[in-house]
């Protein structure tokens, strides 16, 4: 009898390389992958904790699955498994599996089949050790094989664990643990298998990729190396800390096999709520980082992370943010509402003063105005990118057109017609049409077309 497994993914980039892995091992014993909506033998839900939004899908989903699957066999596991076992305890019949564990998911699984006695293999939140002066690491971290990508067009490489920064927050150390490295020869061996499969695009990811450091080995040295053994696939890292842009990474974004895109996360542009925040950066060292960036490469598209609303920020708080991502011409920007999380270090100043937090309704403006920003700063951008040749990977095949990704992170529409190109192929094309649409909730989103342009096109 032929078993199957379904999951469901919440959360971040490293979330999404673990989900893969665990489908990967679960295959290699024989299982089949479904959807996790048919209702497989067993249901993984791999969780996110980041704000309190993502604790209630998670609770949404789990309570969601229950009802469809009530006979299959459900695993909790990540980041909500590793903070708030707790709660996730009330619920019954379900394995809990934090992520201290998560690499031996299957195991634990199976073990748990034959002798259903316990059910909880999560030790909490990994908690700042007073003897060493140091968070607990979760050891196991880099265990899983190295992963194949399953379903998406891109391949996520795990190269980093864990933080060891204080932003006042955050509770991903919590979920996460202290900050771990990868052995480069470990990242070394999974690119080139990657290479092999003809995967196209590499994206590193991590907590905090940055603080990279492995036997001497620095972040801008792992990706040289990488960029030197690089024939088919182009690399992408997902997101780095302000203060680890320097001037040797704005150099090497300029690298042939160095995707065009930079997500570096601002939170604000105040300098008084970045205090407040415990970054690592004022806005006038970010500035300059950034402003490094676009000397070497003006062409690159800038993403980042903005909080709205977090305590006590005032409007002119807020505007001085604005004004920071006009200024610097950031296009792929991310607004999320401040979210309050337990055992941080802002929830203590919370308690002090609760008059510091910020309506909803002004939260809820302040990211309509980002939102507005965003989309005229994505079609400027578009309109700047409009006569260029643009590599893409193809993403989706539908009946009449094909979504590329390219490089500089646009998303492009282009008629399908006779084009015999397969996902996950490379594909060459140029912004024929840029236009703001609106989708099914009257939401605005900038639509960009274009067309294929085959070798004799580019001659």
């Amino acid at each position: 009898m032929e078993f199957t497994v379904g999951i469901y993914t919440l959360g971040c980039r490293l979330n999404i390389y673990e989900s893969d892995s665990i489908l990967n091992i679960f295959q290699e014993n024989g299982y089949s992958v479904i959807p996790i909506e048919e209702g497989p033998d067993v249901a993984i839900i791999n969780t996110c904790t980041v704000t309190d939004q993502a604790d209630a899908k998670n609770r949404y989903i789990i309570n969601k699955i229950l009802k469809k699957n009530p006979d299959c066999n459900i695993i909790i596991t990540g980041c909500y498994a590793q903070t708030d076992k707790e709660s996730l305890q009330k619920i019954p019949n379900v394995l809990i599996i934090g992520n201290e564990n998560k690499h031996r998911i299957f195991q634990i699984y199976k073990n748990h089949i034959q002798n259903k006695k316990e059910r909880i293999f999560s030790n909490g939140p990994f908690l700042y050790l007073e003897e060493i002066k140091k968070r607990k690491i979760n050891t196991g971290t880099f265990e899983y094989d190295n992963v194949i990508p399953l379903n998406h067009t891109r391949a996520y490489v795990k190269i980093q664990d864990g933080c060891d920064r204080k932003c006042s927050y955050c509770k991903i150390p919590l979920a996460r643990g202290g900050g771990i490295s990868r052995p480069i020869e470990n990242i070394i061996e999974h690119i080139k298998k990657l290479q092999e499969k003809e995967i196209p695009e590499i994206v590193l990811t991590g907590v905090n990729i940055g603080w990279y450091k492995y036997q001497g080995i620095r972040l801008i040295h792992l990706l040289e190396k990488i960029l030197d053994m690089l024939t088919y696939s182009r690399l992408r890292i997902s997101s780095i800390e302000p203060s680890d842009v320097n001037e040797e990474l704005a150099k090497l974004s300029v690298h042939p096999k160095f995707c065009n895109f930079l997500h570096v996360p601002l939170q604000s542009g105040s300098d008084r709520i970045l205090r407040l925040m415990k970054r690592s950066y004022s806005v006038k060292s970010f500035m300059l980082r950034i402003e490094k960036v676009l000397k070497y490469n003006p062409d690159i598209m800038l993403g980042t992370d903005v909080i709205v609303g977090f305590p006590t920020e005032s409007d002119k708080d807020f505007n001085e943010t604005i004004s920071l991502l006009y200024n610097l011409n950031f296009v792929n920007i991310h607004p999320f509402p401040f979210s309050l999380r337990k055992q941080t270090e802002i929830e203590n100043f919370v308690k002090e003063h609760p008059n510091s937090l910020i309506p909803k309704e002004i939260i809820k403006q302040r990211i309509k105005s980002i939102f507005e920003l965003k989309i005229q700063k994505l079609y400027e951008y578009a309109n700047q990118q409009k006569n260029k040749i643009l590599e893409g990977i193809i993403e989706t095949i539908n009946q009449n057109t094909i979504q590329v990704l390219t490089d500089n992170y646009l998303r492009i529409e282009i008629w399908n017609g006779n084009l015999k190109h397969k996902k996950g192929k490379f594909i060459n094309v140029k912004i024929s049409e840029i236009y703001i649409d609106k989708d099914k909730n009257n939401i605005p989103f900038v639509k960009i077309k274009g067309q294929y342009l085959n070798k004799d096109s580019i001659n």
